[in-house]
């Protein structure tokens, strides 16, 4: 069997983003906890601030699996939840008459670029590697 191959560098430069992409996130979980929810004169909404707290905890798992080389479509999966938390963000914003401009889709920058980094076709084959070396390992 042969010695696992070293980490590419798109699948390194998509872990790095990834990781820097949850930092933001959990900030704005935490300021919409601190703050009173999404809509701090109606009361907090539980199930919006919850989806909130989801994002970074995707990512995060998201992160996980793929430096674990077992895929990498909970990236993608991560990085749409996110584009839906950015747009959730900017539809109730707009609701209470907010303009949010950007912001929420900034949120969005570091997963979406993780993505579209670990679905290039080296990382493809490193991810596919250790699959392999997995199955030959239990046969």
């Amino acid at each position: 069997m042969s010695a696992p191959s070293r980490i590419p560098g798109p699948a390194l430069a998509a872990a790095i983003v990834a990781a820097l992409g949850v930092l933001p996130l959990v900030v704005v979980a935490f300021l919409v906890i601190a703050l009173g929810g999404l809509e701090a004169d109606a009361g907090r909404n539980w199930l919006e601030t919850g989806l909130l707290l989801l994002l970074p905890l995707l990512q995060l798992f998201a992160l996980g699996w793929f430096l674990l080389r077992r895929g990498r479509v909970p990236l993608v999966v991560a990085a749409l939840a996110t584009v839906a938390g950015a747009v959730l963000i900017a539809v109730i914003s707009a609701s209470v008459g907010q303009s949010v401009g950007a912001g929420p889709f900034v949120l969005a920058l570091c997963p979406v670029v993780a993505a579209a980094l670990a679905m290039r076709p080296a990382v493809g084959r490193w991810s596919a590697e250790a699959r392999a070396a997995r199955r030959g390992r239990r046969a």
